[in-house]
């Protein structure tokens, strides 16, 4: 064989072999080095040094390792998982903004006269535009009670032929665009004007210890996937000094069970006696914790990129207050009502030519740079790309970046206490049916990054807050690192001293500032069984004696729940698909033995597959947390208008 023979001589078909095996083994190789450098960020070498040492034990198996707590090691691309991670090649993009019939800017919208015949506009003097403001009354005369929380009012139409300029003090518009009296285009505009009235007292930053909080949250996004779909906001955060919190574990089922911790401090179950006592109510009487915030001088904000979906509003009252001093509830609603485009499942992706999710960064910027001398507390929460999908947060990676940067450019992050975090992974769909996928949907990704000036003004704080990254922590703890953020007397070093010789260790709430014990289990937490990522199991067989009584008591508990709903039907057992012994540690000194099992069933009709844990003991099976669907239900259970219901209701 000639050693020296040129590539272009040989025939045709061993040339595109030949090329092929290269620019395969060249993309293997770059991904296979981003993915090592990735890992190393996800899971970084254990730290041994400092007050309060992570964990004596190294053995790779496990992601966190402590006398409490052990949690698997999960590769970022297991082979389990891998054949589902792709970019989404089926997402169908907003509409072309190249061909867009206006454009704008923060003070002025103008047509684009250049893109009329996109519209088959032949003459533009029958071309004109009504620019409307609108807001949300005070007052809810007229309003109906489903709609208390959706409530809206028009100014009346300014109409223009060319351009108008938008007054800075307007925060919501609509512009529709008619051509011969029939409508062509419509399109909606949000903005942060900086609010001042009577009611609205805040303080202005006075140094260089008081700092912005914001909660920025991505829904339905495992921390693993966070790595795997949003790869350069990861290095971004990475290069900031963002902390990882490798055991952040969920503690309910969907986005209200395990936000109402963080926001309220209790579960949703215990908001009956506390300020929402029947479904209709609404959440006016809760105490959030933006009312402590504004309390201390801070400007609030809550803003989600989807109505419907609405963590208060999807089969829930709202609020007939306004919650906060900035609340896009009104905007999203009319956004999506009248230029919502793209419907993928649960949501609207689009508003016309603008995804939903570039609307909520591009207000935050706004928000930021409009109130960049004044104190703020946002919580705001992206849901339409992420909520259905295991894919589609790769198509936001390259805009978190570019928002991350322009917080940076403007030096935003230099005064401010950011949580960049998530309520779950995805709860269904094919991965969800792997063991990895199982213990990745209990555990949502949530990031702290904290300025220079925190670090040194705060350390044994923040010392704490590297500490607890690889601590079993919840919603719950943030709950209470929110409460020290509120007033930072409480985190300086003495203070800090203080509190860790303190009995606060067994807390289901434990801010992240102080020491989380080595010793906290899943029962400390207040984390159900069933949600609890420290637990091992041991497979069963799927006909086994076990496998058939627990799923009769699971089957049997979910027609319980559905009995007094008549337009429900009565579920039965198809299959077990899966069971599994847990090791659930020891039994507490007033308990007896007892056994506890993870059993996965698939019922008829409607083909539902549930998840559930279940005891036994000497008193009989009894379920341990709530039940889990693993897959959509769309529109079987249309009949019924109880969040919890609509997982189990299969509607006859």
């Amino acid at each position: 064989m000639n050693r020296g023979r040129k590539l272009g001589s040989l025939p045709v078909r061993i040339r595109y072999f030949i090329l092929l095996a290269v620019v395969c083994g060249s993309s293997f190789i770059s991904m296979m080095y981003r993915n090592m450098d990735l890992t190393l960020f996800m899971n970084p070498p254990i730290d041994t040094s400092g007050q309060y040492p992570h964990t004596t034990d190294t053995d790779k198996r496990f992601t966190i390792r402590t006398e409490g707590c052990s949690m698997p090691f999960l590769h970022l691309f297991d082979v389990s998982v891998q054949p589902f991670v792709e970019y989404p090649k089926n997402l169908k993009p907003c509409r072309d903004q190249k061909v867009s019939l206006l454009k704008h800017n923060k003070s002025k919208i103008t047509i684009n006269m250049e893109n009329l015949h996109y519209y088959n506009i032949t003459d533009r003097r029958l071309l004109f535009c009504c620019y409307q403001a609108f807001y949300r009354p005070n007052t809810i005369d007229d309003i109906t009670s489903s709609s208390i929380d959706s409530r809206v009012k028009y100014n009346k139409c300014i109409y223009f032929t060319t351009s108008i300029n938008r007054p800075m003090a307007e925060e919501f518009v609509k512009v529709t665009c008619y051509f011969n009296k029939s409508r062509v285009y419509q399109q909606f505009y949000l903005s942060a004007p900086e609010k001042i009235g009577s009611n609205i007292k805040r303080e202005v930053m006075t140094n260089e210890t008081t700092f912005n909080v914001l909660i920025l949250g991505i829904d339905a996004v495992s921390r693993l996937n966070f790595y795997r779909t949003m790869p350069k906001t990861a290095s971004f955060l990475k290069d900031y000094g963002a902390i990882d919190f490798l055991g952040y574990n969920k503690v309910g089922d969907n986005t209200f069970p395990n936000l109402i911790p963080l926001l309220l401090g209790n579960r949703d179950s215990e908001l009956k006696d506390k300020c929402l006592p029947n479904s209709k109510a609404t959440f006016d009487n809760c105490p959030f914790v933006w009312e402590w915030f504004k309390e201390a001088g801070y400007y609030t904000a809550f803003a989600e990129d989807s109505s419907s979906l609405g963590m208060f509003n999807f089969v829930k009252a709202g609020f007939i207050r306004t919650p906060t001093d900035y609340y896009t509830h009104t905007f999203i609603t009319q956004a999506e009502r009248y230029a919502g485009y793209n419907k993928d499942f649960n949501s609207f992706l689009c508003m016309n030519d603008y995804y939903f999710y570039k609307v909520l960064l591009d207000y935050i910027v706004n928000l930021t740079n409009t109130l960049k001398n004044s104190k703020l507390f946002g919580f705001i929460w992206e849901v339409t790309m992420s909520h259905d999908h295991l894919n589609y947060p790769m198509v936001m990676d390259d805009d978190y970046l570019d928002f991350f940067k322009k917080l940076k450019d403007t030096n935003y992050l230099d005064k401010t206490v950011l949580f960049l975090m998530s309520d779950h992974g995805i709860r269904w769909g094919s991965i969800r049916s792997t063991k990895q996928g199982r213990l990745e949907e209990r555990l949502p990704f949530m990031f702290i990054m904290v300025p220079p000036s925190f670090r040194e003004a705060f350390p044994k704080a923040y010392s704490n807050l590297k500490f607890n990254s690889r601590r079993l922590t919840t919603p719950f703890d943030i709950h209470a690192t929110l409460m020290d953020l509120v007033d930072l007397g409480t985190i300086n070093n003495s203070m800090v001293s203080k509190r860790s010789k303190e009995a606060y260790a067994r807390n289901r709430s434990i801010s992240l500032f102080l020491p989380i014990p080595s010793n906290r289990t899943c029962k400390m937490a207040d984390i159900d069984d069933h949600w609890c990522t420290c637990l091992k199991n041991i497979a069963l067989h799927n006909e086994s004696s076990e496998a058939k009584r627990a799923a009769t008591h699971v089957l049997s508990h979910l027609n319980d729940l559905v009995s007094d709903y008549s337009v429900c039907a009565r579920l039965s057992l198809v299959r077990v698909i899966e069971i599994a012994e847990l090791e659930a540690g020891r039994p507490d000194e007033n308990e007896t033995g007892w056994k506890e099992y993870m059993v996965v069933l698939q019922t008829s009709p409607g083909d539902g597959v549930f998840e559930a844990t279940v005891r036994y003991d000497s008193e009989g099976w009894k379920l341990s947390g709530t039940v889990s669907r693993l897959n959509l239900y769309g529109e079987q259970s249309r009949c019924v208008h109880d969040y919890h219901l609509k997982l189990y209701c299969y509607c006859i």
